[in-house]
């Protein structure tokens, strides 16, 4: 178990940690604390969030440091996925073509593209974080990396080899329902700290998984680790999104 705990933080994470022994046994639980790595990068993110709040800084500042900091801790392994499937799903080919890009190791214009808005949306975003929302808006690490796991486990996979299929075919039994549990816990919290900006997060990443659901089964005919990373960059972004858009609507009503 613990082996699985120091994989899931070298697979998903810079983040040092003691080297483990990579196995089908130490395998069986490494995604399950996917949402563990999530907690450790929310808690850096809320440390640096009222640090900046406390040396007073500009919000052009504030929103690039917090939006560079995830990615950072995340290695980019999550943000990787994310520009391989921009450049995928607006190919415009079918199916084994759109699989065939995934793979491609070249950045392709929709790649770069798509990172360049995500990376301005996202500090634009957290340039109008509320400290009211600080607790919220960190959980919105948790609760990407939890559905995630859950989608990455349960939904039908586009090939039968791959990184997605060893990370969850030697999966331990019940490891969805788990990442299930996490996935409403971190909502529960996220709604009692956030109050409804913190519900309209919960429904945005519910929408975002649907959303995932639909365009992995008909574009790619099923998962894959790449889905998997742009997903959870989605799910962040939009989530994150609609508790700030939430609490500036309260806030001017």
């Amino acid at each position: 178990m613990f082996d699985s705990l120091l994989m899931a933080f070298s697979l998903y994470s810079r983040i040092p940690v003691p080297q483990a022994e990579w196995n089908d046994r130490s395998m069986r639980f490494c995604i399950c604390f996917l949402p563990l790595v999530g907690a450790v990068i929310g808690l850096v993110q809320y440390g640096l969030f009222h640090c900046l709040d406390f040396l007073q800084a500009g919000p052009v500042l504030r929103g690039t440091f917090l939006a560079f900091l995830p990615v950072f801790l995340s290695g980019g392994i999550h943000m990787d996925g994310f520009l391989d499937t921009c450049d995928a799903i607006h190919s415009w080919k079918g199916p084994e073509e759109r699989l065939r890009i995934l793979k491609d190791p070249h950045v392709g214009a929709f790649a770069v593209i798509g990172g360049l808005l995500y990376c301005l949306l996202a500090a634009g975003i957290w340039s109008e974080a509320a400290s009211a929302q600080s607790v919220s808006l960190c959980l919105v690490f948790v609760i990407s990396r939890s559905l995630s796991a859950a989608a990455a486990l349960a939904f039908p996979k586009a090939k039968k080899d791959g990184m997605l299929r060893q990370e969850t075919d030697p999966a331990a039994k019940g490891a969805v329902t788990a990442m299930a549990a996490v996935s409403a816990a971190a909502a529960a919290l996220m709604i009692l700290s956030g109050g409804l900006p913190g519900l309209c997060g919960v429904i945005a990443s519910l929408a975002m998984l649907a959303f995932y659901y639909k365009t992995a089964s008909v574009l790619f005919g099923g998962t894959t680790g790449d889905l998997a990373g742009w997903f959870l960059q989605l799910c962040e972004l939009v989530s994150a999104a609609a508790i700030v858009l939430g609490s500036l609507g309260m806030a001017a009503v």
